[in-house]
Protein backbone atom coordinates (compact mmCIF):
# COMPACT_ATOMS: atom_id res chain seq x y z
CA UNK A 1 0.00 0.00 0.00
CA UNK A 2 1.43 3.86 -0.66
CA UNK A 3 1.60 6.45 1.18
CA UNK A 4 -1.71 8.37 -0.84
CA UNK A 5 -3.84 5.65 -0.16
CA UNK A 6 -3.02 5.48 3.16
CA UNK A 7 -3.68 9.40 3.55
CA UNK A 8 -7.28 9.26 1.60
CA UNK A 9 -8.25 6.70 4.31
CA UNK A 10 -7.17 8.76 6.91
CA UNK A 11 -9.07 11.82 4.95
CA UNK A 12 -12.53 9.96 4.80
CA UNK A 13 -12.54 8.96 8.61
CA UNK A 14 -11.50 13.10 9.70
CA UNK A 15 -14.83 14.15 7.55
CA UNK A 16 -17.78 15.49 10.01
CA UNK A 17 -21.58 15.05 10.08
CA UNK A 18 -23.27 18.03 8.94
CA UNK A 19 -25.33 19.68 11.75
CA UNK A 20 -28.30 19.00 10.96
CA UNK A 21 -30.68 21.24 9.40
CA UNK A 22 -33.26 23.50 10.63
CA UNK A 23 -35.96 21.31 9.48
CA UNK A 24 -34.68 18.54 11.05
CA UNK A 25 -34.57 20.25 14.32
CA UNK A 26 -37.87 20.88 14.31
CA UNK A 27 -39.17 17.68 13.14
CA UNK A 28 -37.05 15.99 15.92
CA UNK A 29 -38.62 18.33 18.60
CA UNK A 30 -42.08 18.04 17.79
CA UNK A 31 -41.20 14.56 17.31
CA UNK A 32 -40.54 14.12 21.16
CA UNK A 33 -42.82 16.18 22.18
CA UNK A 34 -45.61 14.14 20.64
CA UNK A 35 -44.17 11.25 22.03
CA UNK A 36 -44.04 12.69 25.94
CA UNK A 37 -47.85 13.66 24.86
CA UNK A 38 -48.24 10.27 24.51
CA UNK A 39 -46.33 8.70 27.41
CA UNK A 40 -48.18 11.11 29.47
CA UNK A 41 -51.64 9.80 28.47
CA UNK A 42 -50.40 6.29 29.01
CA UNK A 43 -49.59 7.26 32.52
CA UNK A 44 -52.90 8.49 33.03
CA UNK A 45 -54.47 5.71 31.98
CA UNK A 46 -52.67 3.41 34.28
CA UNK A 47 -53.67 5.40 37.19
CA UNK A 48 -57.09 4.76 36.16
CA UNK A 49 -56.28 0.69 37.08
CA UNK A 50 -57.01 -0.83 40.46
CA UNK A 51 -54.56 -1.74 42.85
CA UNK A 52 -55.04 -5.50 41.64
CA UNK A 53 -54.38 -4.74 37.83
CA UNK A 54 -51.39 -2.93 38.55
CA UNK A 55 -49.63 -5.65 40.86
CA UNK A 56 -50.13 -8.00 37.85
CA UNK A 57 -47.55 -5.55 36.05
CA UNK A 58 -45.60 -5.45 38.86
CA UNK A 59 -46.40 -1.82 40.05
CA UNK A 60 -47.64 -0.04 42.49
CA UNK A 61 -50.04 3.06 42.95
CA UNK A 62 -47.07 4.62 44.31
CA UNK A 63 -44.83 4.00 41.45
CA UNK A 64 -47.61 5.38 39.12
CA UNK A 65 -47.74 8.26 41.42
CA UNK A 66 -44.03 8.67 40.93
CA UNK A 67 -44.24 9.09 37.62
CA UNK A 68 -47.01 11.29 37.21
CA UNK A 69 -45.09 13.85 39.26
CA UNK A 70 -42.10 13.94 37.43
CA UNK A 71 -40.77 16.08 34.31
CA UNK A 72 -43.40 15.70 31.43
CA UNK A 73 -40.43 14.37 28.83
CA UNK A 74 -38.67 11.90 31.33
CA UNK A 75 -39.06 8.16 30.10
CA UNK A 76 -41.90 6.95 32.12
CA UNK A 77 -41.81 3.70 30.38
CA UNK A 78 -38.27 3.28 31.04
CA UNK A 79 -38.82 4.00 34.66
CA UNK A 80 -41.95 1.62 35.16
CA UNK A 81 -40.29 -1.62 33.63
CA UNK A 82 -37.31 -1.05 35.75
CA UNK A 83 -39.73 -0.69 38.88
CA UNK A 84 -41.72 -3.67 38.03
CA UNK A 85 -38.18 -5.89 37.59
CA UNK A 86 -36.68 -4.64 40.48
CA UNK A 87 -39.72 -5.33 42.63
CA UNK A 88 -40.45 -8.98 40.50
CA UNK A 89 -36.41 -9.72 41.34
CA UNK A 90 -36.51 -8.90 45.25
CA UNK A 91 -39.87 -10.95 45.41
CA UNK A 92 -38.14 -14.00 43.69
CA UNK A 93 -35.47 -13.66 46.16
CA UNK A 94 -37.76 -13.75 48.69
CA UNK A 95 -39.18 -16.92 47.86
CA UNK A 96 -36.46 -18.62 47.79
CA UNK A 97 -35.37 -17.91 51.06
CA UNK A 98 -38.46 -19.26 52.91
Amino acid sequence: MRMIDRRMEVDTLAKRRQAPTLLARVRNAASMLVRAWQNRRVINRLSELDDHQLFDMGLCRYDVHEVRSASFFSDAGLYLTIVARERARRHLRSGRLD
